[in-house]
C-alpha cells in the first residue's frame, strides 16, 4: 500500500533479500521488492527472486507504484491492493553481524 512501513531494513542488500524471499515462500505471489531510502523518498532497486536480485527498470516501478496506489492492477489474475489495515505492519531492524 503507498506510503505502508517496509517489512524489513537493513543496511545489507543481502540480508533484506534473505528475509524477504523466507517470509513469502516460494511460489507465493510476486517476488519481494526491495527498495532504497534516499532523503525522506524511497527507490525501488530490486526484486528479490528466488535465485538472484533483479534490478527493476523505470517502468516496471511506474507500474509497482500504480498498483501501490491503486490506480492500475499488477495483471489480469491478481486481486486488488488490501486495504491499509490489512497489510499494516512493525517494521523489522535486521542486524547484520561481520
Amino acid at each position: 500500500m503507498a506510503g505502508s512501513n517496509p517489512v524489513y531494513t537493513s543496511v545489507d542488500v543481502h540480508a533484506l533479500a534473505d528475509a524477504s524471499r523466507a517470509a513469502t515462500g516460494p511460489g507465493r505471489g510476486p517476488s519481494p521488492v526491495i527498495a532504497e531510502r534516499i532523503g525522506a523518498e524511497w527507490q525501488l532497486v530490486y526484486f528479490a527472486e528466488p535465485s538472484r536480485l533483479r534490478e527493476i527498470t523505470r517502468a516496471q516501478g511506474r507500474k509497482y507504484e500504480g498498483v501501490r496506489g491503486g490506480t492500475m492492477r499488477w495483471s489480469s489474475t491478481m486481486g486488488n491492493v488490501p486495504p491499509a489495515h490489512e497489510t499494516d505492519v512493525v517494521t523489522q531492524h535486521l542486524h547484520v553481524t561481520t
